[in-house]
This record gives structure tokens, sequence and C-alpha cells, in this order.
């Protein structure tokens, strides 16, 4: 219960954001493709659907997966990487303004200890926070869904292309459960990153986004150096970030590009990116973060 009542506290306080943002991201995702259909005659929009089908060689129905699919696709690559820019800001700032404005000496008080409400702010910036955008995204996929069941009724284009077929040729809910199912293994795999950032927000007197960045930009700019002098051919910090976090092509379901290929490559991705070392370093930075808040709660 404690858990739950933490992290409904984070959400209240990041509730303009996180409401708002999903909001006019998925306004934004209906709107935008209705009105470019209620620009279209119905001449025009016949030709535009039968048109997939015959440069893909494919059936009527084929041609309208593939184009439902890269849909899908298209309407979660938004509420993501807005997802992701929300992650970062709340990790950088979640320990920094609650010493700011002084409101940790009122949480502090509560009967809470230090390492609960660093867990439930790593929980709710990892997990509740994407979970959230995935919703937003999740339900304008049903929306388009739906109007397109109904479109299908109204414009009576037959069974061969009916998109009552395309619901079940589509595989709809093995494509959305493979995304949601990598929101955990994501979670592991960013783990480092984001404890990282708390650690930064809670050790920082001023500017947390400077001290999150700077200390790896001057390490990467000391291996250089060194690496140039000593006429080195690796820089191994530099390396090792780029394949850690490298978003591979991989990461994209091929499920989502082509119909009948396998739909869990994205968690067999994911749990190949997610590294022990860097578990540990996770871990590391969140036992420095907590001893932080325990023995230096001020600015």
């Amino acid at each position: 219960m404690q858990i739950f009542m933490g992290v409904r506290k984070e959400l209240w306080e990041f509730k303009k954001t996180l409401f708002w943002m999903p909001l006019l991201i998925g306004i934004f995702m209906v709107a935008a493709p209705l009105l470019k259909l209620l620009l279209l005659e119905g001449a025009q929009i016949r030709i535009v659907i039968e048109g997939v089908s015959s440069t893909d060689n494919l059936t009527n129905a084929q041609g309208l997966t593939r184009l439902f699919l890269a849909t899908i696709t298209g309407m979660f690559a938004p509420f993501i990487l807005v997802g992701l820019v929300v992650q970062l800001y709340y990790f950088i700032t979640c320990l920094f303004d609650e010493r700011r404005d002084m409101s940790i000496y009122f949480w502090r008080s509560l009967p809470v200890s230090d390492a609960q409400n660093i867990m439930v702010k790593l929980l709710t910036g990892a997990l509740v926070v994407p979970a959230i955008f995935m919703l937003a995204a999740t339900s304008v996929v049903f929306i388009f869904v739906f109007l397109a069941l109904v479109g299908s009724c109204i414009l009576d284009f037959g069974y061969d292309i009916s998109l009552w077929a395309l619901w079940g040729s589509a595989d709809i809910f093995s494509n959305l459960l493979s995304i949601w199912s990598g929101l955990l293994l994501y979670a592991l795999w960013m783990f480092p990153l984001f404890s990282w950032l708390m650690l930064a927000s809670m050790f920082a007197n001023k500017a947390p986004f400077l001290w999150a960045v700077l200390p790896v930009a001057l390490l990467l700019v000391i291996e250089s150096y060194i690496t140039d002098y000593l006429k080195l051919d690796a820089h191994f910090l530099r390396e090792t970030l780029l394949e850690y976090f490298a978003l591979a092509t991989e990461l994209i379901p091929n499920s989502f590009q082509q119909v009948g290929t396998p739909k869990f490559i994205l968690l067999s991705a994911l749990w190949n990116k997610i590294s022990l070392i860097g578990t540990a370093l996770g871990i590391g930075f969140i036992y420095l973060t907590y001893w932080l808040r325990v023995n230096r709660s001020h600015l």
C-alpha cells in the first residue's frame, strides 16, 4: 500500500506532463490521418487502398494488413520517443526538485524510509511513466481499429478486403503483446542510465543535467587525449557506451514490416542488450543515491 501511495504521489507531482503530453500526441495521431481522409474523395480512397495490394503483389487483405501494421508502428514511435524524453527529465529532476523546494523534509517526516522513496522513484520512472505513454498509444491503436471496422462497413469493400478479415490476419494482439512484454526488459537495459541520472539529481546543488552529462563527456575527452597521445587503436569507454546504448535495427520487430515473421524478436534483442556489468553499475549508483539522501539531503 505504501508503494502504491508513493507512486500516486510521484504521478501527482508530474500530473500535467504525464496527462497532457500523451493526450496531445494521441489527439494529433487520430486527427491528422482522419483530416487527410476527409480531404480525399471516395474514389481516391479506393485507389489508394487498391494501390497497396497491386504494388506489393499481395492479395487485398494482405496489402491492408501490411498497411495497418505499419500504421501501428508509426503510432507507437512518437509516444515512445516522447516518453523517453519525459523519463530522462523525471530522473534528472525527481530528487533535485524535492530538495530545492524543501519538500523532502515533509516527505521524510512520514513513516516511509529513504530506501523505499528511492525505489518508488525508480519504479515510477522506469516502468510507470513509459507504461502511461504505451497505454495512450494502445488506445490510439484500438481507436483506429474501431474506425477501420466502421469504415469497412460504410465503404462496403467486400469480404476479400474486409477489415473484419484484417482484424484476424493482422495479429494485432500479438504485436501489441510483444511491445508490452518488452517494457520490463527495456527498464533493465536502461537501468544503468536511469540510476546514474538519479545519482546526478541527488548530488547536484545546481544544474543536475550538467552534472549528469559533464563527467561522462570529460571522461570521453580524457580517454580520447590519452588514446591519441599513446597512439592506441581502441577507445574503450566510447565503444562500450556505443555498443550498450546503440539502437540496432534488430530492436524493431520484423513482424511490423513483414507479415508472417516471428513476433517476439524484440524481447530477444532487448534481453541481449542487458549486461551484468551494467546492472552492477546501476546498483552501485542507486546505493550512492540512497547514501547521499540519508547523509546529505540539503542543497
